[in-house]
């Protein structure tokens, strides 16, 4: 029934638009945060470059947590959903919509935002999704430059801190660990708080090599609620019981930016 009705808006959708000019949009679709600091310095700001590096589209945003869509209805702000976003552009007239999403890696979320444009697909003439930040190896190969370009301080070892997933796409952790060490980056670090690498393991491997001091960075688009909660306090406080110096560096992906920059390479790929 659901899905009959969807199908049944989206003809109606078509039907207000069909009459209008062919117009371009570009829909930023982020997983949400539901730290107001993190969504200005990361999210905000990001839609905020895209919207410079693109003048003549229109750039709207959608939030693909539902968690996080009613934590800020609960505040008074509302935000669309990918696919209450897509109808609404094509309700205002889009016929060419181009979807980035600020997700890492090819995940359930990027799964689930890919299967949700097929099936809006043919009530647009162009509908298309760009690749998450690190899609490939040369994707991967960036962020390490920049997350390493800095350096870290003498005798200090840093921990780029990740989520985690149970999707076959957490190798892409794995891989970031492996280039670090074919870089001779030894004093670097990927670990994950519901993944693989783990954190016994990276705790392990810090013994093994006699570090002492530590600093904690997530490996994340936003410093929320996971990088203030889980990294900041209680990965901190596990690591100091182990003996270590611990430092926080609350700094989320979507920051900095040179990573910014790579999302907006994807969205040209994707108009190319």
């Amino acid at each position: 029934m659901k899905r009959l009705i969807l199908v049944f808006s989206l003809v109606c959708l078509s039907l207000v638009g069909f009459a209008q000019s062919e117009k371009a949009a570009i829909l930023m679709v982020h997983f949400g945060t539901s730290e107001p600091e993190g969504r200005v310095l990361s999210l905000e700001t990001i839609n905020n470059d895209v919207k410079a590096a693109f003048p003549e589209m229109e750039v709207r945003q959608a939030y693909a947590s539902a968690i996080i869509r009613n934590i800020w209805d609960k505040r008074g702000e509302h935000f669309y959903s990918p696919q209450e976003a897509l109808m609404q552009l094509r309700a205002d007239g889009y016929e060419h919509v181009y979807v980035q999403s600020t997700t890492l890696m090819e995940g359930y979320e990027m799964t689930y935002l890919r299967e949700t444009i097929a099936s809006l697909q043919p009530f647009f003439k162009e509908l298309k999704a760009g690749n998450p930040l690190l899609y490939s190896v040369e994707d991967c190969q960036k962020v390490l430059d920049i997350l390493t370009h800095e350096g870290a301080e003498k005798k200090q070892a840093v921990v780029l801190v990740g989520h985690g997933t149970n999707h076959p796409s957490t190798a892409v952790y794995a891989m970031l660990q492996t280039m670090l060490q074919e870089r001779e980056q030894n004093n670097w670090y990927v670990s994950t708080i519901e993944g693989y690498p783990t954190q016994d393991m990276t705790l392990k491997n810090l013994k093994h090599n006699k570090v002492k001091k530590v600093q904690l960075r997530p490996l994340l688009l936003t410093a929320g609620d996971h990088a203030r909660n889980d990294i900041a306090k209680e990965w901190r406080e596990l690591f100091e019981q182990q003996g270590f110096e611990v430092d926080v560096r609350l700094q989320g992906l979507g920051e900095i930016k040179s990573i910014r920059d790579i999302y907006i390479q994807h969205i040209k790929n994707m108009l190319k």
